[in-house]
């Protein structure tokens, strides 16, 4: 009896300096980092030192009240727009110099914002091109081919509903100011497909098929015409397949632009730049509510 009660002293013992010891270096650890530098301090969460580049999305932009909607707003609102952005310290940038941040590490400014516009509206010359002139900003417009041969070949330079030449199209590119991105040439449109969306039915051979026929005969025209060849690649209407990834990465485009409202933050993985989210600028609403509403 006498035994086993030494015995368990001895354990007890054992154990109190055990928790004894445990706490001296407990206490030590707590000292040295209390005592060490700041660049010796635990690194804050991974996505907070992502950059975060909120894209906006736009599309024509004219002057009749009357048309206005969730695709259509004024040059007022767009002005609108860009005095907020530069008054609170964003800078424009392409969606080609994203890709160069990724690719060849591209310094991005401290708060990036893209500006994009859709369909490749005539108004996105006439209206948009000084305000971005007036401001200092850049814009990525993508262009649906089938407008542009059709603007082109019967000229009609309404605001209103016209869309761009391949010759403004050159214009635009030659200003500095605006990127030029491919917007499909003939699938900007709903019906048995959405937009380039794959068929449920389709085969991926014939959808691959399809698909790469379209893109490229756009690319061809505004190579030819335009003496430019887009990198950026932008869905129509959002709709996305995953079977179409692989084939605007065989036609040479770095980047794509979605409808997913979500700010990206950039980890330098460059399959993120295929699946870019943007915020949709509707009228009827407020700059300062837009904004908010995109985390600018």
């Amino acid at each position: 009896m006498i035994y086993k009660t030494r015995k368990i002293e001895k354990r007890l013992l054992c154990l109190a300096f055990t928790v004894l010891l445990l706490g001296a270096v407990l206490v030590g650890c707590l000292w040295q980092l209390r005592a060490a530098p700041a660049s010796a301090q635990p690194e804050t969460d991974a996505a907070e030192r992502m950059p975060a580049v909120p894209i906006l999305m736009y599309h024509s932009v004219c002057n009749n009240r009357r048309v206005h909607s969730e695709y259509r707003i004024t040059p007022e609102t767009l002005e609108s727009d860009l005095v907020y952005l530069k008054e609170h310290g964003y800078t424009s940038i392409f969606v080609g110099d994203l890709v160069a941040h990724v690719y060849e590490g591209y310094a991005l400014p401290d708060k990036p914002v893209i500006i994009t516009l859709d369909d490749g509206y005539l108004n996105n010359y006439t209206e948009v091109l000084p305000l971005l002139e007036k401001y200092n900003m850049k814009a990525t417009i993508s262009v649906v081919g089938e407008f542009c041969q059709t603007f082109s070949d019967t000229p009609d330079r309404n605001p209103l509903y016209a869309y761009l030449t391949w010759e403004d199209i050159r214009t635009l590119d030659d200003s500095g100011r605006v990127e030029i991105g491919n917007h499909t040439y003939a699938m900007h449109e709903l019906g048995t497909r959405r937009g380039c969306m794959k068929i449920e039915s389709e085969s991926e051979e014939k959808y691959d098929k399809v698909l790469t026929e379209d893109l490229s005969r756009l690319q061809d025209a505004l190579t030819q015409y335009s003496g430019l060849t887009p990198i950026v690649f932008t869905y129509p209407y959002g709709f996305i397949s995953e079977e179409s990834i692989p084939v605007i990465k065989k036609l040479g485009f770095l980047a794509a632009l979605t409808c997913y409202e979500r700010i990206n933050y950039i980890t330098g993985d460059p399959e993120q730049l295929y699946r870019l989210g943007r915020f949709n600028r509707p009228a009827g609403i407020t700059t300062e509510a837009f904004m908010q509403k995109a985390g600018i």
